[in-house]
């Protein structure tokens, strides 16, 4: 029904000159529906476009035969056309650039040519005009009836004509196809002005204005308007010297042309501009939206580090609303002693670095520190390929951080059972050698010829005090000793431990005989000043013996003949009655004939 009716006013529109219309509009309306439908459908539709095709040329009188080669030669066109048009649900996607490219290349160039020559080889003899008039006529016709009536109807097919009565764009779409009708209307209704292109600047600004439906509707409107004035007599292109209604036709047509030249690259330009600010706005509004849900807080930065945008998530973290904290330095929320480190990172960032990331500690409003990581990252502008802002993410590690530090203390507390005395707090015998070696060979290598000195110290009579008073007053003895000797070793580079049971050791570095002699002394009378009570032995308090004995280190040398020359003169000073210090004296170039005195 559509394509008989559309065949029956393009006939209505035919000139004298060889019986072609100058408008053929039917082609156009059958291919959109095509582009439109769906697989199945499409074998109905070019059915009916047959059906209708051949029954509107043998209403107004055509024989069958004729009627026949029009058909023909319409289908074919359509056919051909279909084959380079893309399959489409609106008409902006038509107008694309490689869609657009390849529709015209093939559609309006190639298959008008095709059918007009398919047209003119079946008519010939039915026609008046010769063949090349005839044949660029029909091209004329069918090209411009493609470009301009596929995307009108379009419109129709894919019900975008709907939305210019959508209550947002109504009153003002109207407006301008109102101004459209109006201005073709003036300069359509009198033949006295040339002012033909002067119906154009509606059609710009219903470019610039309306969506490509509108503006398609605005084409139709003025094509019908001026098509209408024109075959009655009237319009600026009766004003121009045209010999025949051939030529007037023909210059109808360049305006249209112009008119679809115009409009058509505007309204795609301001489709993809509307498309590109939905799908912007859009982006904005996912973003703000996975922004204000993240248990994470969001932010935006400029180049400085100041903030630009903060999301909702910063209130229930730090307790302070988001708007307070827009202009003020990222660094600024750190505590004093994190912010240059923050602020470091941000420059670093800013700089053109991808990413950084950086913890710090942050105030609460509740007076509160949480741990806070910040991952910071660069925005590069597309155009000049420069850091544009920042956004940051920042996330509650509290937790995390207490865990590490929890672990870096049982770390700690572990070893400390390794190398730490359970009883006293001093060093174990294993720390003790592990030290000794390290110091023996670091001085050595050092080639300072210093001298290492140890001391080697056991309590006096210390089963007697364990059977007398019980292990646990033992213990309480072993454990003020300890403190006293660890006192009396004053240098920080002194080390003291608890060698084994009652006896204690203590290295000293850069030390000679005479003065670990001093210290020994030192720590012999500090442990005699306790007069703690020890009836099970004749001096009546407690006391300790000490052996002392020194070397200069040197590589390829032993440091346990170091130990074992002061362990010897220990032992001397037990059998010379105790409560006393020796001194151990050998040679050193044979450490092994020690001698304790």
């Amino acid at each position: 029904m559509v394509t008989t009716l559309t065949c029956l006013a393009s006939g209505a529109l035919k000139t004298m000159a060889g019986e072609i219309a100058p408008i053929w509009f039917t082609n156009a309306v059958l291919l959109s529906q095509l582009m439109v439908v769906s697989g199945r459908r499409r074998c109905w539709v070019l059915a009916g476009g047959v059906l209708g095709n051949l029954s509107a040329n043998l209403y107004v009188g055509e024989s069958f035969g004729v009627s026949g080669s029009y058909s023909s030669a319409d289908i074919v066109e359509v056919l051909i056309a279909f084959a380079f048009a893309p399959r489409v649900s609106t008409v902006s996607e038509l107008v694309r650039p490689k869609a657009l490219m390849r529709f015209v290349a093939g559609g309006v160039v190639l298959a008008p040519v095709v059918s007009g020559v398919l047209a003119t080889t079946l008519l010939r003899g039915q026609l008046s005009g010769k063949i090349l008039p005839d044949l660029a006529n029909w091209f004329i016709s069918d090209a411009l009836s493609l470009a301009i009536f596929t995307p009108a109807a379009l419109v129709f097919w894919t019900g975008e004509v709907a939305q210019l009565l959508r209550a947002d764009r109504r009153w003002k779409t109207a407006f301008l196809l109102l101004l459209v009708c109006i201005v073709t209307a003036g300069v359509f209704g009198q033949s006295k002005l040339p002012l033909l292109y002067w119906a154009l600047p509606p059609i710009v600004l219903l470019a610039f204005q309306a969506d490509l439906a509108g503006v398609m509707v605005g084409l139709l409107l003025c094509l019908a308007i001026a098509v209408s004035f024109t075959m009655r007599g009237f319009g600026p292109l009766w004003v121009f010297p045209y010999e025949t209604m051939q030529g007037r036709i023909f210059g109808l047509q360049l305006f249209l042309v112009a008119a679809l030249g115009i409009a058509l690259p505007i309204s795609a330009t301001q489709a993809q501009r509307n498309r590109l600010f939905t799908m912007l706005r859009d982006g904005e509004r996912r973003y703000r939206i996975l922004a204000e849900n993240a248990t994470d807080i969001v932010m935006s930065l400029d180049l400085e580090g100041r903030l630009t945008y903060v999301s909702p998530r910063v209130t229930a973290l730090l307790g302070q609303p988001a708007g307070d904290l827009i202009g003020m330095h990222l660094a600024g929320l750190a505590l004093p002693e994190d912010r240059a480190a923050l602020a470091a990172a941000v420059g670093i960032v800013a700089g053109g670095e991808t990413e950084a990331s950086q913890a710090s500690r942050v105030s609460c409003s509740n007076g509160n520190t949480l741990w806070m990581e910040t991952q910071l990252r660069c925005v590069i502008d597309a155009f000049s390929g420069k850091p544009e802002s920042l956004t940051a993410t920042l996330r509650d590690i509290t937790e995390r951080m207490m865990t590490e530090q929890r672990v870096a203390d049982e770390r700690a507390e572990l070893q400390g059972l390794a190398f730490r005395d359970g009883l006293t707090g001093l060093f174990n015998r294993r720390h003790f050698d592990r030290e000794l070696g390290r110091h023996w060979q670091q001085d050595a290598r050092a080639d300072t010829r210093g001298c290492l000195a140890v001391i080697m110290c056991d309590v006096d009579a210390y089963k007697s005090y364990n059977d007398h008073y019980g292990h646990q007053r033992g213990d309480e003895c072993l454990c003020a000793i300890a403190r006293t000797i660890a006192a009396s070793a004053t240098r920080a580079t002194d080390m003291v431990a608890r060698y084994g049971g009652e006896e204690f050791a203590l290295i000293l570095r850069d030390t000679d005989l005479p003065g670990a002699a001093v210290v020994a002394e030192r720590i012999r009378e500090s442990v005699e000043s306790l007069r703690i009570p020890h009836e099970a032995c004749g001096t009546g308090i407690v006391t300790i013996s000490l052996g002392v004995a020194a070397m200069k280190t040197r590589e390829g040398c032993d440091p346990t003949a170091l130990v074992a020359a002061a362990d010897r003169a220990l032992y001397a000073a037990k059998r010379q009655g105790r409560n006393r210090t020796c001194l151990a004296d050998f040679d050193d170039a044979r450490p092994e004939d020690i001698e304790a005195q």
